[in-house]
């Protein structure tokens, strides 16, 4: 075989592997798709479930004699292969048409909380500000900070968790809500700063922060609030210690002391942007939050036991996980990207194909 046989030998087994890997990468992204819903897993699992039937009618039928072979048994043999096969091809189907029609992945409630358990790290933050068309201020083009002058820290949220969303669901998701024929102005920029977690103990940790500039006097973390052991572990900013399940013991003091800010009237409290009703001290947003959340006994307010539990009671209206950041000249936002949404109802946070890291 000449050099040129070869070389066309092992690039045939080249082009061979490469399509073998498109297909298995083809075939995990379909499969994703399908298990991303619980209508087109379900409908896999049917399919997949007759066809294992199928299986075992066949190895029936091939074990016995023709004159066994019933027409009941043909019939139901018949029916579960069809209906495999159907079942099966419509769970992908359905899935591709569901993708066809919105196009951008959302990551599912679940995974949300997933990761505001495990704290999972934040690589771009998104900013939302809605306002009415005559609001020339909080246009794109005239917003110099993230939030108004006079804050120290403003809200974000975790911009992977907002995409494919229209920017009236994304809205209602941070707990901001959509006001017909407004506006919204957007901030996406990859995070190079320090982001405390909108929890208890991240929002306490803000208030220490913006309270080195207030008087001593009205300063609601006043010395005796917090406890030694408290104070100790308070300092530490790394991503693991924010994870509730490595201050749990300590949770329950801190959720009191978030409630009484959240609650009361401080002066660092206009120096914190964004604490409204639908801020749950777990550290996310909620959609449709309670009318009155101060009204809730703390014994409700601050309770937790597992993240199952979180799963079902707020599966229906678990927003976003809600972040804290330093209220940012956005002029000096390295790698910011500015968008004007003139129709929230129809618009959607568009996926930008970000890359999960950068230096």
């Amino acid at each position: 075989m000449s050099w040129h046989e070869r070389a066309v030998h092992s690039l045939g087994f080249m082009m061979e592997g490469d399509d073998m890997d498109k297909a298995v990468e083809g075939f995990v992204q379909v499969l994703s798709f399908v298990l991303a819903s619980s209508s087109t897993a379900s409908l896999l699992a049917v399919g997949l479930i007759l066809l294992l039937i199928t299986t075992v009618f066949a190895c029936i039928a091939l074990r016995s004699k023709p004159e066994e072979v019933t027409s009941f048994f043909k019939v139901a043999f018949f029916l579960c292969l069809v209906g495999g096969i159907l079942f099966s091809a419509a769970g992908p189907s359905l899935a591709l048409f569901y993708v066809s029609q919105d196009p951008i992945r959302r990551k599912p409630v679940n995974a949300a909380i997933d990761d505001l358990a495990s704290n999972r790290r934040v690589r771009y933050v998104i900013r939302l500000i809605s306002r009415s068309p005559s609001d020339a201020a909080l246009g794109i083009d005239a917003l110099t900070q993230l939030g108004p002058a006079r804050q120290k820290y403003s809200f974000v949220a975790d911009y992977e968790e907002l995409k494919g969303y229209t920017v009236k669901e994304a809205l209602d998701l941070f707990g901001i809500g959509y006001v017909a024929g407004y506006r919204v102005s957007v901030v996406i920029f990859p995070l190079q700063v320090d982001l405390y977690p909108a929890n208890a103990r991240g929002l306490l940790q803000v208030v220490s922060n913006v309270e080195a500039g207030v008087s001593p006097q009205d300063r609601f973390l006043k010395p005796g609030k917090l406890s030694d052991d408290e104070l100790r572990e308070f300092g530490d900013t790394g991503i693991p210690t924010y994870r509730l399940d490595n201050f749990k013991p300590l949770y329950p003091h801190y959720c009191e002391l978030a409630q009484t800010f959240f609650c009361g009237q401080y002066a660092a409290k206009e120096l914190v942007g964004g604490l409204y009703r639908d801020w749950h001290p777990l550290g996310f947003s909620q959609k449709n939050p309670p009318t009155q959340p101060c009204a809730i006994p703390k014994e409700k307010f601050c309770s937790f036991s597992d993240w199952d539990k979180v799963r079902q009671e707020f599966k229906g209206h678990f927003g976003v996980r809600a972040f804290l950041i330093e209220n940012l000249e956005i002029s000096k936002i390295p790698g910011r990207m500015l968008f004007d949404f003139q129709d929230p109802l129809r618009d959607r946070i568009p996926d930008l194909g970000l890359p999960l890291s950068f230096d």
